[in-house]
């Protein structure tokens, strides 16, 4: 029989040798990450061609901060979900709902948060209002308001607030109709609009006001429990993320080529 000692430098032993190959596993496999592939600028691109905000953060805290090769990959987005439940990729970002929490966990740290803000016509009284004014309902309530098909945050925003909106297609028909004096106020995800507003060509005609909505979404990353990456590199992934906001580099990586609201 073994002694005491002799048992617990086994079981020691065996520990070592458990996190030595999780290591090595996850040396040797790239960590791989769904994204919404129509989401721009967020996310956009089938594939290994997805690209941007939410990737270029995971290039810089996993892949050039952390030295482990990173595989983007775009896909409709019920089946991102799928592939992250699956085990089929390593991870995605967005809201850690209580059915996402069943087959992932969470990082401590906000990878990115989806600020929704007012925009209007630039000049008008609802910028005046607004800029000094964050409450909505109070002599905003009358406004004509708009937003799309399928915006689940706008729905409840818009319901919360028991306000009327109209509802379009998509975004740029907000906003055209923002310019033309057809709509007063669009409440909407930042990056969206800016990268509407800048293919519409639409900067001097309207603008987009600092004040962030509360109920902004937080997207943490959601590490998949089939996946091989496990808990201690989620805790490296926290502080490397931690760092990269310290120093400033994730402030200019969640709002490129931003859009003045001054």
């Amino acid at each position: 029989m073994y002694s005491w000692t002799q048992v617990v430098l086994i079981v020691f032993s065996l520990l070592l040798t458990s996190v030595a190959r999780s290591e090595e596993v996850q040396a040797n496999r790239p960590f791989k990450v769904a994204y919404a592939e129509s989401w721009a600028p967020i996310s956009s691109g089938q594939g290994e061609s997805v690209q941007g905000i939410l990737p270029s953060i995971i290039d810089e805290v996993v892949s050039r901060r952390m030295g482990i090769e990173v595989v983007h990959q775009g896909f409709p987005w019920a089946r991102a979900q799928e592939m992250v439940r699956s085990g089929g990729v390593d991870a995605f970002i967005t809201t850690p709902t209580m059915e996402r929490m069943v087959f992932s966990s969470a990082s401590r740290e906000v990878v990115f948060t989806l600020r929704f803000q007012p925009v209007v016509r630039a000049g008008s009284e609802e910028e005046r209002l607004l800029r000094s004014e964050e409450d909505l309902t109070r002599h905003l309530a009358s406004r004509r308001y708009c937003d799309v098909l399928g915006n689940g945050w706008a729905a409840q925003f818009y319901k919360d607030k028991a306000l009327a909106y109209v509802v379009v297609p998509t975004i740029d028909i907000c906003l055209k109709h923002l310019a033309e004096g057809k709509t007063d106020i669009v409440v909407h995800a930042t990056p969206v609009v800016q990268s509407f507003i800048s293919q519409l060509d639409l900067t001097e005609q309207i603008v987009i006001l600092p004040l962030v909505m509360s109920s902004s979404p937080d997207f943490p990353l959601l590490l998949s429990k089939e996946s091989s990456f496990d808990k201690e590199f989620l805790e490296k992934f926290d502080e490397t993320l931690a760092e990269i906001k310290a120093l400033g580099i994730w402030e200019v990586l969640v709002n490129p080529g931003a859009v003045s609201s001054n």
